[in-house]
């Protein structure tokens, strides 16, 4: 099978399309499809860490998205297809929507187009809107792999397209993160953390969609016995200053052990996942239309055995599988408090739904993404076992995909 992926985002810059692109691009070659991907060059020569990648990446000139480059992208988009005998063209992000569209004449190739969330609500302006009917972007010819059942939810309510036509397909986890990491005891100590300490991780831009101040809030909440034995590992970049200030600040009136550590690298962020009990990341509903499609970040701390506490938004509910990978909560400080009170209080919780997590994180393999998407033979489902059980945690409402 060849395959042509078309990315308006890709390394050296990071982002979610970028390692979405470079995953399925990876796992869809070790399954034995022929692979290249048109890739933006950022302005710089990248031929040295491309060559490192096992399918062939064709640079074009541009920075970061933009619409004024719809025309450019169309003309590169028509250029590359007639180029190459394709079986299947994959958009895998909303800038290459039209200009695959309007390539649709030249090529025979089964026609893919990932959605992730937040884009979908981003396209709902009357211009947008009108664009994509004129172009027939989603016409007949066009599959739709949405990166959740959320997110598949999602578009067919903004979209009248046929629902045979959209697939969800959750993303799956890098085989990185099943890797070895240092010492639990050597990395509590390099944090000059007790061995009796109840670690949380969060790893997470800290930005107002993320849910930051009601984890700190529930931490104020939890009984004083708990709280004294909690330290929280906040990980990440900073978002909105004025957010991120507010935050400190708070978190500097509390008695509760809050540790901002800032961006780190994933071997440093895997050490830490290993020295923790628990990860825990709360993402709130955003009045600006942004919506958390996925979360590949449980997933990563699953696959190093971490139990997750998140709220039941978005995608998260194929990320978390409540009462068996971790528990959700509606987005609420009272309930986040109980979640993080019953694993904080209960290590054969945690033990139990830590085997959850692994189990979940190895089910949701980036090759079986691959899979499913192109219609490459499946690859062996992994064994489980009976510790992956589900538990008894108690049933939160989740939220309709209706909502973004």
């Amino acid at each position: 099978m060849r395959i042509l992926l078309l990315t308006s985002e890709f390394a050296p810059v990071k982002g979610g399309i970028g390692t979405y692109a470079r995953e399925i691009a990876t796992a869809a070659s070790d399954l034995g499809a022929d692979v290249t991907l048109a890739a933006p060059d950022y302005g710089k020569d990248n031929a040295s860490e491309d060559r490192l990648l096992p399918f062939e990446i064709r640079r074009f000139a541009a920075g970061l998205h933009s619409m004024r480059d719809l025309p450019a992208k169309t003309r590169l988009a028509r250029r590359f297809i007639g180029e190459g005998r394709y079986d299947v063209v994959h958009a895998a992000d909303w800038p290459f929507f039209i200009p695959l569209a309007l390539s649709r004449r030249l090529t025979t190739a089964r026609m893919l187009m990932s959605v992730h969330g937040t884009e979908i609500n981003e396209t709902q302006t009357a211009l947008k809107r009108l664009a994509i009917r004129c172009a027939g972007v989603f016409g007949p010819r066009s599959e739709i792999a949405a990166n959740s059942h959320y997110t598949a939810g999602l578009f067919r309510e903004r979209f009248a397209v046929d629902a045979g036509r959209i697939h969800a397909i959750p993303l799956g986890v890098s085989d990185f993160w099943f890797g070895e990491r240092k010492d639990r005891a050597e990395t509590r100590a390099a944090y000059a953390i007790a061995p009796d300490r109840i670690v949380i991780a969060t790893v997470a831009r800290i930005t107002r969609r993320k849910g930051h101040p009601a984890v700190l809030a529930a931490l104020n909440m939890l009984p004083k016995a708990i709280r004294e034995r909690v330290t929280w590992l906040v990980i990440g970049p900073d978002g909105e200053a004025d957010h991120v200030k507010e935050l400190k600040q708070l978190a500097a009136s509390s008695d509760c052990d809050v540790r901002f550590l800032g961006q780190m690298a994933d071997e440093a962020i895997r050490d830490i996942y290993g020295a923790a009990d628990f990860f825990c990341l709360t993402g709130m509903h955003d009045p600006s239309g942004r919506v958390e499609g996925f979360g590949l970040v449980y997933l990563e701390a699953g696959a190093t055995g971490l139990p997750s506490v998140a709220t039941a938004i978005g995608g998260v509910t194929d990320a978390v599988l409540h009462g068996r990978s971790g528990m959700l909560a509606p987005p609420s400080v009272p309930d986040i408090a109980h979640a993080i009170a019953r694993l904080a209080e209960r290590p054969e919780l945690r033990s139990t739904l830590a085997a959850g997590a692994i189990a979940h994180a190895r089910a949701l393999s980036w090759r079986r993404c691959a899979a499913e998407t192109y219609g490459l033979p499946r690859p062996a489902a992994p064994a489980t076992t009976a510790r992956t059980r589900h538990v008894d945690v108690p049933v939160f409402q989740t939220q309709p995909a209706s909502s973004p």
